[in-house]
């Protein structure tokens, strides 16, 4: 029940996910929350990350594809009136070994986003995987 308060609490940002994604993702779906599920296996550029955000995320059909329309869109994702988010960032292992850049930019926007929501009230959480933080130290989601 730890994850029902951290969720009740209108907390977001970016954190390292916990060892056991069941108890999280349990209490994502009491709350009515939205799940991504942003696997980045194979993705070894900025440009493939788009891709797979494209993939994952419900954006509109005019998502330009790069970074700015990336971040333009996670923050438009906030009036759709989804009540909170959770993005579970995983095996982006690859990402980060070829490029770091993009690993890093791909988080920022995301951590925007999280800012963005919270400021609305609402939650957005990333819970980034052991394998994937480029070179940044996650607080863990407690």
């Amino acid at each position: 029940m730890k994850y029902d308060k951290i969720i009740h609490s209108g907390r977001a940002g970016v954190f390292a996910a916990p060892r056991l994604l069941g108890p999280l993702r349990a209490a994502a779906k009491r709350a009515g929350f939205a799940w991504f599920d942003l696997d980045l296996a194979g993705v070894r550029d900025g440009n493939a990350f788009l891709r797979r955000c494209a993939e994952v995320f419900p954006l509109p059909d005019y998502f330009g594809g790069n970074w700015d329309a990336l971040h333009e869109c996670m923050l438009d994702f906030a009036e759709s009136g989804v009540s909170g988010v959770i993005v579970y960032w995983r095996r982006g292992r690859e990402l980060v070994l070829h490029a770091p850049e993009a690993a890093a930019t791909g988080l920022e926007i995301l951590r925007d986003a999280a800012t963005y929501w919270e400021n609305t009230g609402r939650v957005f959480l990333v819970a980034v995987d052991r394998d994937s933080a480029p070179g940044q130290t996650l607080r863990p989601l407690r």
